[in-house]
């Protein structure tokens, strides 16, 4: 399978559109080139074979969202091969920081918690976790994959060595906190990717959601966890939202807790990769900071930056 250039998509997406008025490319990672024609259509084209092979799955997802109306997703519009690539609608709005929406008054920071709650609990409600196991399989995403969440903290967290004793006795004790939470809510397919990164706003209010390439299934506190990550109101607002819409008590540590041991796994697999340059090493380093400064973790870093890493 060819894999498209800039020149050969720019090529692809002047035949498919010969009266645009406006083609510009957008990074989309290392893995992918995305073409936006007009702002009506985001033309998503695959850089190597896994990132195809996300492509395939998350054009079976958002066709299994298809009925979703509680915010704007991107739509299933078309595809092509060789070189491959997905059309979907262009989902509009313009992101925003976390930082941003701590200064917003409570009440609109507790509205968006609300928001992002009601579209998770509708896709959630939406999607079979029988189905997108299926389509994992088909398309052997679990076979070539990042590790699954279990296999990911145990290496990092548990295993592995952090910089400081501090910062391994901290390390080592979420873990445990983590492998330790009881839940009693049920598993179901999670977008797992709701950073702010991946969320659209207009005028302040959640617009649209982005990115369902990394979809996989756990339960709702596992999805929920980057609430924390704006901050404790709208998590808490988030929460509460889910319990109401779903009738079930979620376990509102166990949110934090996720949050905390997945900016320590990016913490640990940046400094063993010798990637302390990178801005989810930045941004897991400002979580830390915030959520355990105990730990001295931004001796290794200069100024955070609003870009994030599983």
């Amino acid at each position: 399978m060819n894999f498209a250039t800039q020149e050969s998509a720019e090529h692809i997406l002047r035949e498919l559109y010969p009266h645009a008025q406006s083609i510009r490319f957008v990074e989309h990672g290392y893995d992918n080139l995305v073409g936006l024609v007009d702002d009506r259509f985001a033309v998503r084209f695959p850089r190597m074979h896994s990132a195809y092979l996300r492509s395939q799955y998350e054009r079976l997802v958002l066709s299994d969202l298809a009925s979703l109306e509680s915010i704007a997703i991107p739509r299933v519009l078309g595809a092509g091969e060789d070189p491959p690539y997905l059309v979907t609608s262009f989902v509009r709005g313009e992101h925003i920081t976390w930082r941003e929406i701590s200064g917003f008054p409570e009440v609109r920071q507790k509205k968006i918690g609300r928001d992002i709650a009601r579209f998770a609990f509708a896709m959630h409600s939406l999607l079979s976790v029988q189905r997108a196991r299926e389509y994992r399989g088909t398309w052997g995403l679990d076979a070539q994959a990042e590790q699954p969440w279990d296999v990911h903290l145990d290496k990092y967290l548990n295993q592995h060595e952090f910089p400081t004793p501090d910062q391994d006795s901290l390390a080592k004790a979420y873990y445990h906190r983590w492998r330790e939470q009881a839940y009693t809510t049920p598993t179901v397919v999670l977008h797992d990717d709701l950073h702010m990164e991946n969320l659209l706003f207009e005028n302040a209010e959640l617009a649209g959601i982005l990115d369902f390439g990394d979809t996989n299934i756990g339960r709702p506190e596992q999805e929920l966890r980057q609430m924390y990550r704006i901050n404790e109101t709208v998590l808490e607002a988030a929460v509460a939202e889910y319990e109401r819409l779903s009738g079930y008590k979620l376990n509102l540590e166990a949110c934090k807790i996720w949050a905390i041991v997945q900016a320590l796994a990016t913490y640990a697999e940046m400094i063993a990769g010798h990637k302390t340059d990178h801005p989810g090493f930045a941004r897991a380093v400002s979580d830390l900071q915030r959520w355990l400064p105990e730990g001295g973790w931004g001796a290794m870093v200069k100024e955070p930056k609003d870009c994030y890493t599983k």
